[in-house]
């Protein structure tokens, strides 16, 4: 019990001290979004409960804590999508929750509604401290160890113990996680069916290699964390390329803006629509 509430206390003191600098503006949209994002942070614990702890251990035995959600009502003769979570800074650790909180999107597909009109494996690993999912910009991100591999590794060890659809991947993330979105449909344009990034980055001189995947991607317009400009490029570039991305900014928002996106009307309607040709 102890262990908890030093876990659960980190946490607040975490999403709080992210939340300071956003909480100068006056808009009402921004301050509610910030208000959403700490509410979903005291019901971390209630939430990772819904999902599976587990560790991914390769040859070398470099080690990824990750949760896993497995679709409601699971059948293991269906095939399912699989949404891969990237969390923000605030969820790395050793802990295998704390990314939960900092991963809006894992925390919508928990919602009842949302697993019965939404059946997915939903994959949430954990940053460990000091690394990054990788970055193709030049974000100071970049500067930091890359587990990308690790990452795809223990994605493909899922595949191999359930059946995923492999035309309905889906990878989404919010700040480090937006970053990581970012890359990994640049890296990889082949194997993600739709990304949605929010407040993140990537190389705008590889937009043309992801002109086919379907992106909407999301920025407070004050951020002053992850500047706007970040998604702008991206956008500019793909759409100079021959891409149709969407773009939302959310205006007068900062970089908390996660739970505005996530209200999206339609947006996840839009995401489980997305497949591979």
């Amino acid at each position: 019990m102890k262990a908890f509430i030093t876990l659960f206390l980190s946490i607040i003191i975490s999403i709080i001290q992210i939340s300071k600098t956003q909480a100068q503006t006056t808009s009402e949209d921004n301050i509610t979004s910030i208000k959403r994002h700490r509410e979903g942070a005291k019901h971390v614990l209630e939430v990772a409960k819904l999902f599976e702890a587990r560790v991914y251990v390769n040859a070398q035995n470099d080690t990824l804590n990750y949760r896993l959600l497995k679709p409601l009502n699971y059948d293991p003769k269906k095939t399912y999508p699989l949404v891969v979570c990237l969390s923000g800074t605030g969820g790395r650790g050793t802990d295998n929750i704390k990314q939960i909180s900092s991963c809006w999107p894992s925390q919508i597909l928990t919602k009842s509604k949302n697993r019965k009109d939404y059946p997915c494996f939903v994959f949430v690993p954990q940053c460990p401290l000091n690394s990054s999912w990788g970055v193709s910009s030049s974000h100071r991100l970049n500067t930091l160890t890359d587990i990308e591999f690790l990452v795809f590794d223990a994605i493909k060890s899922i595949e191999k113990e359930f059946f995923i659809d492999p035309t309905r991947r889906y990878v989404t993330g919010q700040s480090m996680g937006g970053f990581g979105t970012w890359h990994y449909i640049q890296q990889y344009p082949k194997m993600f069916a739709a990304a949605i990034p929010i407040c993140g980055g990537g190389n705008p001189k590889l937009a043309h290699k992801i002109v086919d995947v379907p992106v909407w991607a999301f920025h407070g317009e004050i951020d002053t964390a992850v500047s706007v400009n970040f998604s702008r490029d991206m956008i500019a570039s793909i759409k100079r390329a021959g891409g149709a991305p969407l773009y939302t900014e959310l205006k007068n928002v900062a970089h908390i803006c996660w739970p505005l996106a996530y209200d999206t009307p339609n947006l996840l309607d839009w995401l489980f629509a997305q497949k591979n040709e």
